[in-house]
This record gives structure tokens, C-alpha cells and sequence, in this order.
């Protein structure tokens, strides 16, 4: 079953995390955090949360309000739920005059009784929307690959699986966010003269319009935007261009890829938090086990680990085996893909995607499979395979 997205809403960091505690339960998918802002208006329209918390200790300010009134004009069907510290008849009869579906307390409840609260009110809306005939949104899904060492193949996958994802129908977007040693455009031997930096040194500002301009449209489909040739303009992209960027784009297209280095900064983690999912690509051999487990830690504690997706990348025969990962981590692998070295040189050699250049490889069915698993997990449709039909052999006169 699909999880239901949440976003907290709240100009208190702290409440934030603490509601964010409160909504343990795996039913759950927190999608983001925002205050009451501009941005985070924005934020809310383009993921398209089925559920949206506002929390607030104390008394609610007007402000607030009005927000969720604004709000509930562009966003319909999103479900919001008040969270407060002093809840009183006053308030939960303002709160649904203001489209307010449900005012929950922030101490004294337990996790189980809050999520239960939170399933009641949305069965309540699904039940709704059934009854009045009112389509659900198409959620775009921005899927960072990760691999906190260089060399796992991650880019490879990461190229891979958006023009799977395109050859399927989806639209998508190829987002290389290695900011100083971006070589997208080089595995898929784009000649680009604009980038990132050039996006948002524009003077018309980060618009659909602009990143479209500034994009690449491959041949597979897919549109890329690329990072700077030169590793010395990486510092002209802030961590509120990225969430910007991402955030524009979610109307538009299906599927964000977005290619992150293998590093910990400013700019990564604030990819990882506009992500839904981060897939960490690591190769079964013990740098990569230590260095996953390092990783792990690290986006547990930036309370990222919901997000969290292993992909073992060119399994060949090892001591460290599958079963390592999965039991260090107490998850499945979400793909294992095979080793498959020739194909991988051959696809960056002719500037293509490896399931373009080498389509009946091992590696190009691994990554096939890996996009089909993802349809599948995000939509509830499994993709139908196009079988090309076999050739009739038949006899030549000769042979007759």
C-alpha cells in the first residue's frame, strides 16, 4: 500500500521534530517541512502532500489562518489537521471554518492514538472524494541517487534509469547536482554551453520557462540539466536554488533524477530533503559496506532514513555478500544489479545510456527492472513488457 505524505508546517524547528515524533508509524511518508511562508505555499502546492500538519504552540495567530485559507483555494483536496498545546471549543470551531479538518493536541497523546486520529480523517477524505467523483493527482517523484564513495556505478544507474523511465512514457528530468565534477553531459555526449549557473545567474529568475531553456533535450526523452563545466562555479549554486529548482519543476514533470556527489554538503542535504527517495547505489565489497553503514548514520540523523533505498550495483562473487547489507540494516535491497564491466565502458564510450547502447547486456535488463520496480512501487501499476514477436524461420528453395 502506498504511504500517505505528510508535510509539517511550522515556524518552530523544534515543534517540527516533535511532531515529526509524533507520526512514527509506517502508514506514514514525511514528504517535507516548511514555515508559513511564501515558500512554503509553494513547497505544499508542487509535492502535492495528501495531508498537511500546521503546528503551532500557544495561541494561533490569525496569520495562520489565513495561510490555510489561501492555501485550500490552490490546493484542493489536500487534507490539514491543527496541532496545538491548548486546544479549546473556540478553537476547533475556527479551525473548521477555515476548512480545518481536524485539531489534535501536541502533549498528552500518544504516537498510536495521533497516527490513528491522522488514518480516520483521511479514510473519512478518500471516502469523499470517491463520492464526489474528484480525481487525484499525478505526485512527482524527485529520487536522489547517492553513493558516499566515487566508483559505485552510481551515475551510470542514475542515467540509466531516467531513460528508462522516459522510453516508458514518464516525463523526466535529469538533474547532475555533482556541482564540481559533473560528467552527465559527458556520458551522454551533450555538446550544452548552459548549465545550472547559468539558470540561476539568469535575470529572469528560476522559472519553468528558464529551466526548459536552459535544459538539454537527449534523444532518449529525458531532459537534462547540467552541472558547470568548471568545478569553480559549483559556489554560485546555493542550497535555496536547489529547493527552488526542484520545486518548480514537480508540476511538470513525472520523475526528478537528480545525480548527487559523493559528499556530505550544504547542497546535498538539501537535495536529500527535497527528495522522496534516496537510492544509495554501493558494490558488495567491505569499502562500500563500512562506508554505507557511515552514510546511514548520517542521513538517520538529518531524519532522512524513511527515504532510504539500498541498491547493490555490479554484484559479482565476494565476501561480502547481499545478506551483509541486508542484515546490518535490517531492510531488503530494493535492485541488485549484476556486474557487467564491458557494457558499462561500452555505453560511456558512445555517449548513451547502457540500456540504449546495450539493451540486451545483463546491466541494461538490471537497470531496466530497477525502473519498472519503481513505476510499479510508486503508482500500483506494474509496466507491461513490449515482447518483440519472433521470427518464423523458413526454408529457401535451395534448401527445399
Amino acid at each position: 500500500m502506498e504511504k500517505m505524505n505528510l508535510l509539517i508546517l511550522s515556524d518552530d524547528l523544534d515543534l517540527r521534530i516533535e511532531v515529526k515524533n509524533l507520526v512514527a508509524d509506517e502508514a506514514f511518508a514525511i514528504s517535507g517541512y516548511s514555515g508559513f511562508t511564501a515558500e512554503g505555499k509553494t513547497k505544499i502546492v508542487n509535492k502535492y502532500p495528501e495531508i498537511v500538519l500546521c503546528a503551532v504552540r500557544g495561541e494561533v495567530p490569525d496569520a495562520v489562518f489565513s495561510f490555510v485559507q489561501d492555501l485550500l483555494a490552490v490546493a484542493r483536496g489536500l487534507i490539514v489537521i491543527l496541532v496545538n498545546d491548548n486546544i479549546t471549543v473556540d478553537l476547533v470551531n475556527k479551525a473548521a471554518q477555515y476548512g480545518i479538518r481536524k485539531v489534535l493536541p501536541i502533549d498528552g497523546i500518544g504516537c498510536d492514538a495521533f497516527s490513528e486520529n491522522i488514518k480516520t480523517v483521511y479514510t473519512l477524505e478518500q471516502q469523499r472524494i470517491l463520492d464526489t467523483n474528484e480525481g487525484k493527482k499525478v505526485r512527482c517523484k524527485a529520487l536522489g541517487f547517492f553513493g558516499g564513495k566515487g566508483g559505485t556505478g552510481k551515475t551510470t544507474l542514475a542515467i540509466g534509469v531516467a531513460a528508462s523511465l522516459a522510453k516508458a512514457g514518464k516525463r523526466v528530468m535529469l538533474l547532475d547536482l555533482d556541482l564540481q565534477f559533473g560528467d552527465v553531459s559527458m556520458a551522454l555526449d551533450l555538446d550544452t554551453k548552459n548549465s545550472i549557473v547559468d539558470l540561476v545567474q539568469d535575470r529572469g529568475g528560476i522559472t519553468i520557462e528558464n529551466i526548459n531553456g536552459f535544459a538539454v533535450e537527449h534523444s532518449s526523452g529525458m531532459s537534462v540539466l547540467c552541472a558547470p563545466k568548471s568545478s569553480e562555479y559549483a559556489e554560485f549554486v546555493t542550497p535555496q536554488h536547489i529547493e527552488r529548482i526542484i520545486d518548480i519543476m514537480r508540476p511538470y514533470y513525472e520523475y526528478i533524477i537528480v545525480d548527487l556527489p559523493s559528499a556530505f554538503n550544504d547542497a546535498v542535504i538539501t537535495a536529500c530533503e527535497n527528495c522522496e527517495e534516496i537510492f544509495l547505489v554501493y558494490n558488495n565489497e567491505i569499502l562500500s559496506l563500512n562506508n554505507a553503514k557511515v552514510c546511514y548514520t548520517i542521513l538517520d540523523q538529518l531524519h532522512q532514513r524513511d527515504k532510504i533505498r539500498f541498491v547493490l550495483n555490479r554484484v559479482e562473487k565476494s565476501l561480502i555478500k547481499p545478506e551483509d547489507f541486508t542484515e546490518m540494516f535490517q531492510t531488503d535491497l530494493f535492485a541488485q544489479i549484476p556486474a557487467d564491466y564491458s557494457a558499462a565502458l561500452t555505453s560511456i564510450n558512445k555517449g548513451m545510456a547502457v540500456t540504449v547502447a546495450q539493451p540486451k547486456s545483463v546491466l541494461a535488463k538490471g537497470i531496466s527492472e530497477l525502473a519498472e520496480k519503481i513505476i510499479e512501487v510508486h503508482t500500483g501499476i506494474v509496466p507491461v513488457k513490449v515482447t518483440q514477436p519472433k521470427k518464423k524461420f523458413s526454408l529457401s528453395k535451395k534448401q527445399k
